[in-house]
């Protein structure tokens, strides 16, 4: 039996207040698959500081209807991708949303994937971040063509499966010759990815610049250093401070009950784009060792601010609840 992508209804339901998206089936290629269908599947949904809250959504191919948004090809473009079984109204759109908004004039444009990351199906979401990707590859094109935006002025965010497809995305238009410009891997999926096949996950070279932060490696983000620089908060720990089921409690943070540690990565990068020297990181072989303790020195700041050629594994210390940066704005 063939399915069509609206045979797949969406839904969401709450754990805490961290809204989940269901749907009652895969989207993909399988017997019991329902169809991709991009009309349905995928959007694209702008905000600019003229619509900051309200988004418009540019149609790939309707170049017409895309000069009539708010677009403006004289600011930055940020593209994000979220995380598994995220709506595009969920929490961390919105707070980078806002946070990208009130700091500057920015084209920010939340990709709405949601159809194809929905939950439970995560195997199925795993497959579709190549899918995602190449679709990608297609509007940043299109943002080319239409807008004279190049490839390598765009700045791609992902989180979690998001950053897996950032990398694909990067993956895809190096094979036509063209390179973004940066990617940024908020703590890239590691389940349902190799560690041996640079080309099965997001890696260096997917982009002029990849800074990748890591704050739950080894259960849902991935165990090793991928990007041209990789930060580790509080030395990479699989559970951050904070994260403890006390330490939720004490803090009132149950709103981020949900993968916490996992989901820090996008609460520190979206706190560094407010305060871009907030998080001052140090390059160090290990952050601590059996004999000796790194020498901090600041050679570089996590967030919005790294920048080339920093490279190599830097570490930082954090606090435990907002603000999360030790260096003050």
């Amino acid at each position: 039996m063939v399915l069509t992508a609206n045979s797949c209804q969406l839904a969401s339901f709450f754990i805490g207040v961290a809204e989940i998206c269901f749907l009652s089936g895969p989207i993909g290629r399988c017997d019991y698959c329902c169809l991709r269908d991009d009309a349905v599947d995928i959007q694209y949904k702008l905000y600019t500081r003229a619509n900051p809250t309200e988004f418009q959504v540019i149609q790939r191919e309707d170049e017409a209807g895309f000069r009539n948004t708010n677009f403006d090809p004289s600011n930055p473009t940020v593209i994000y991708l979220m995380g598994f079984s995220e709506s595009a109204s969920g929490v961390s759109t919105v707070t980078l949303r806002d946070a990208y908004l009130q700091n500057g004039d920015y084209n920010f444009i939340s990709v709405d994937w949601s159809r194809l990351i929905a939950f439970p199906w995560y195997t199925a979401a795993v497959r579709n971040t190549r899918y995602m990707a190449m679709r990608l590859a297609t509007f940043v094109e299109f943002l080319e063509s239409a807008a004279g935006v190049a490839p390598s002025s765009l700045h791609i965010i992902g989180f979690s499966l998001g950053a897996e497809a950032a990398g694909f995305t990067g993956k895809e238009l190096r094979r036509k010759g063209k390179t973004v410009g940066r990617i940024t891997g908020l703590d890239p999926a590691y389940p349902g990815y190799s560690l041996r096949d640079s080309e099965g996950h997001l890696t260096k070279g997917d982009a002029l610049f990849v800074d990748v932060i890591h704050t739950n490696p080894g259960i849902f983000g991935f165990p090793l250093p991928i990007g041209d620089v990789d930060f580790y908060p509080n030395a990479g720990a699989w559970i951050q401070p904070g994260c403890w089921v006390d330490e939720l409690i004490k803090n009132r943070e149950f709103r981020f009950v949900y993968g916490c540690s996992h989901i820090r990565a996008w609460r520190l990068y979206a706190e560094s784009v407010t305060n871009p020297t907030g998080f001052p990181a140090t390059l160090c072989r290990d952050w601590k060792s059996a004999t000796s303790r790194c020498q901090f020195q600041t050679h570089g700041y996590m967030g919005i601010a790294a920048r080339r050629p920093m490279a190599g594994k830097l570490y930082l210390e954090t606090n435990a609840r907002p603000p999360f940066a030790k260096n003050g704005p």
